[in-house]
C-alpha cells in the first residue's frame, strides 16, 4: 500500500488522476447528501444566469427598515406563484402574512408590482431576472416609469444559483451534483462486465484451443467489423431501455471482442513459457492455471483496458441518451445535454452552462481516468518506476 503511494506521488500526472478520480467519488457519494436535487418547476427562474437569486422589494420609505422576513411581523409580503418565493417565506409563515400572486405569464408580476406601488402590500419576494426583466432592462418601457420608485433592499436574499437556472428554472449547479453517479455506475459496470467476458473468453480460447478457439474467435471479429456505434443504436430502438443495468449490458455486448483477441494473444504467448508448462505437466487445474500462473503477468494490461472500457462506454452511453435512444426518466449528465438539445440552450447564452457544465464534468472525468491509467501502468511494469 506505501509502495503504491508512493508511485503515485511521485508521478505527477498520475497524482493528478488520483486526486481528479477521488474528488469524483466524493462528488458522487457524499455530494447528493449535501445538496438536494432541485425538480421544481420554477416560472420566474427559466434561464437564468449564474448568480440570480431571489431579493427583497419595498417603497423607497421602507428599504431601511426591511431587509430581511424578521423585519416584516406581522406585515403583508408578496410572493410570485410557480417561484422560489413561497417555499423561502413557508418558514416565516406564523410571523407575516404571505400574499400570492399568480405568474399568468408574466402578468401577475406586473400586479404585485403594482399592489407594492399602491401600499396593498408591504414588501415582495421576487427573482432578481424578474426585477432585471421589468424594472431594470424591460422590453416596455412603460415598466420602468411607472414603477421607478420601487427598491430592491435586500438584493442577496435568496441563495444565489451558482451556474444559473435550466430552461424550468431548476437550479443547474443541484444537477451537477447529482447527476454524475448513476452515469458513472452504469460505465463502470458496462466496462466491468465486457472486460470480465473478454477475459474469461480470451483465456479459454488461448488455453484450449481447437474448435473453442476458432468460434470464439470468429464471433469476436464478426462483431469487431460492425459499426458499434450504430449497431448500439439499432439494439437501443429493439430492446427497451428503462433501467440502468439494461443500458450497461447491451454497452458490454459490444465492447468485449476487441479485448478477447488481445488477452487471447497474450495467453498463447504466455502457454509457453516455462512456468506454465510446469503447472500443465504437474497437471494443475484450469482455474488455478489461469488466476495463479496467467493472471498476474496480464493484471496491467487487463486493469489499463477495464480503465479504458470505462472511457468508451461512458461515451456510448451519453451518445444514446443524448440522442433520445435510451432512458430519461434518470437525471444524469447526459440527460442534461439531451435537455440542452431539445429545448435550444444553444442560442440563450443565460442558460449556456445547462449544456458546458456536463460537458466539462465528463470531459474532467475521462481525462482522470486517462492520467491515473498511467499510474497504474507504472505500478505494474517495473521497468517503468525509474523513468
Amino acid at each position: 500500500m506505501l509502495s503504491f503511494f508512493k508511485i503515485i506521488f511521485r508521478n505527477k500526472t498520475g497524482f493528478l488522476g488520483f486526486l481528479g478520480l477521488v474528488f469524483y467519488l466524493l462528488l458522487i457519494t457524499i455530494g447528493p447528501l449535501l445538496v438536494k436535487f432541485d425538480n421544481k418547476v420554477k416560472l420566474s427562474q427559466i434561464n437564468s444566469p449564474p448568480g440570480s437569486r431571489l431579493v427583497l422589494m419595498t417603497r423607497p420609505e421602507d428599504s431601511d427598515k426591511y431587509k430581511n422576513p424578521s423585519d416584516l411581523k406581522g406585515k403583508t409580503v408578496g410572493y410570485i406563484d410557480k417561484g422560489a418565493g413561497k417555499d423561502f417565506l413557508e418558514p416565516f409563515s406564523e410571523e407575516l402574512n404571505a400574499k400570492k400572486f399568480r405568474f399568468s405569464s408574466g402578468r401577475g408580476v406586473v400586479k404585485a408590482f403594482k399592489a407594492l406601488k399602491e401600499g396593498k402590500i408591504d414588501a415582495l419576494v421576487v427573482f432578481s431576472k424578474t426585477v432585471d426583466k421589468f424594472l431594470r432592462n424591460p422590453d416596455n418601457r412603460y415598466y420602468e416609469s411607472e414603477y421607478t420608485d420601487l427598491v430592491v433592499s435586500n438584493p442577496k436574499l435568496g441563495r444565489p444559483l451558482l451556474l444559473g437556472g435550466d430552461t424550468q428554472g431548476r437550479d443547474i449547479f443541484t444537477h451537477l451534483v447529482n447527476g454524475g453517479g448513476l452515469l458513472i455506475l452504469t460505465a463502470v459496470t458496462a466496462a466491468l462486465i465486457s472486460t470480465l467476458v473478454a477475459f474469461f473468453l480470451g483465456t479459454a480460447a488461448g488455453l484450449i484451443g481447437g474448435v473453442f478457439d476458432r468460434l470464439v474467435v470468429a464471433v469476436a471479429n464478426f462483431i469487431i467489423v460492425l459499426p458499434r456505434f450504430p449497431i448500439l443504436i439499432v439494439l437501443a430502438a429493439l430492446f427497451k431501455i428503462n433501467t440502468w443495468y439494461i443500458l450497461a449490458l447491451i454497452i458490454a455486448s459490444l465492447h468485449w471482442p476487441i479485448l478477447t483477441r488481445a488477452i487471447r494473444s497474450q495467453v498463447l504467448s504466455l502457454r509457453e513459457r516455462e512456468y506454465v508448462e510446469a503447472a500443465v505437466a504437474l497437471d494443475l487445474s484450469k482455474i488455478h492455471i489461469i488466476f495463479r500462473e496467467i493472471l498476474p503477468n496480464m493484471m496491467s494490461f487487463v486493469i489499463i483496458n477495464f480503465v479504458t472500457g470505462i472511457k468508451v462506454a461512458m461515451y456510448d452511453q451519453v451518445g444514446l441518451i443524448f440522442l433520445g435512444f435510451a432512458s430519461i426518466s434518470n437525471y444524469t449528465w447526459a440527460v442534461m445535454l439531451y435537455f440542452a438539445r431539445s429545448r435550444g440552450t444553444l442560442f440563450n447564452p443565460d442558460s449556456i452552462l445547462m449544456l458546458i457544465t456536463p460537458i466539462a464534468a465528463i470531459a474532467l472525468f475521462q481525462i482522470s481516468l486517462i492520467f491515473f491509467s498511467r499510474t497504474i501502468e507504472e505500478i505494474y511494469d517495473p521497468r517503468l518506476r525509474g523513468k
